[in-house]
């Protein structure tokens, strides 16, 4: 087993040691129920988007201090507590944090896809769940950046600001500046973040039959590098202090 899967398996048994699961499990269960029987959702599309809104609800809740944590006890400066390079406790928190996310997003997804009316074919529905996971490693990876620098409440709050403004489309965004220019930019970043926006422009594309997205789709796929590096980098430089050095 690889270093960064034994960090991966270390961090899912601390999750699991949380005072929060059983509340979480709960939350999870009533948003299920909301969307399976009190307000069951119609469409394939509803239910992968309801979902990826319950997982990426849990990400939130199991990401926060997920390395903030360790580097505000000083774990970071103790050999014996720390003893691997900062790429394996970043990599391994992140694919801790994204498995329970996808695992939540599975068992949704398949609950939700069974009361939904007239679904497509499988071909996209497995597109639609491939893009909802590219989503969350996303995600994911942007959590463990920001923990690397900052605190477990600044993170979250972050996250969640993040993920009610990315809800909205750019080109909505970009009215109060006005201009063709506002609009291509906003969507341009829009693109370049995890935002909800980019998975439901996906969902769209595999579910419902809108316009092919396939620049937005590798760049959703790339994005992880990106923020595990920047992470790393953080999180190096913070270890470097905490050790005086």
């Amino acid at each position: 087993m690889t270093p960064y899967l034994v960090e991966a398996a270390c961090a899912l048994r601390r999750l699991a040691r949380r005072r929060v699961l059983p509340a979480i499990v709960g939350l999870c269960a009533l948003f299920l129920a909301y969307a399976g029987l009190v307000n069951p959702v119609a469409t394939a599309r509803g239910a992968l988007s309801a979902a990826t809104a319950i997982a990426t609800f849990v990400l939130l809740i199991v990401s926060a201090g997920v390395i903030a944590d360790d580097r505000e006890r000083g774990r970071l400066a103790v050999a014996v507590t720390h003893p691997a390079p900062p790429a394996v406790w970043v990599i391994g928190r992140w694919l801790a944090v994204w498995g329970v996310a996808a695992m939540v997003l599975g068992a949704a997804s398949a609950a939700l896809l069974a009361v939904a009316g007239g679904p497509p074919g499988p071909g996209g529905v497995a597109l639609a769940e491939a893009a909802a996971l590219a989503h969350l490693a996303a995600l994911a990876s942007l959590a463990v950046a920001l923990s690397c620098g900052a605190g477990s409440t600044t993170q979250v709050l972050i996250l969640l600001a993040f993920c009610v403004v990315g809800a909205v489309p750019p080109e909505i965004v970009a009215q109060p500046v006005g201009g063709a220019w506002a609009a291509g930019a906003a969507r341009a970043l829009w693109t370049a973040l995890p935002t909800s926006w980019a998975v439901g422009r996906l969902h769209e594309w595999s579910l419902s039959g809108g316009a092919p997205a396939p620049t937005l789709a590798l760049v959703l796929a790339l994005q992880p590098v990106v923020w595990l590096s920047a992470g790393t980098r953080r999180l190096a430089v913070a270890e470097l202090a905490a050790r005086g050095g």
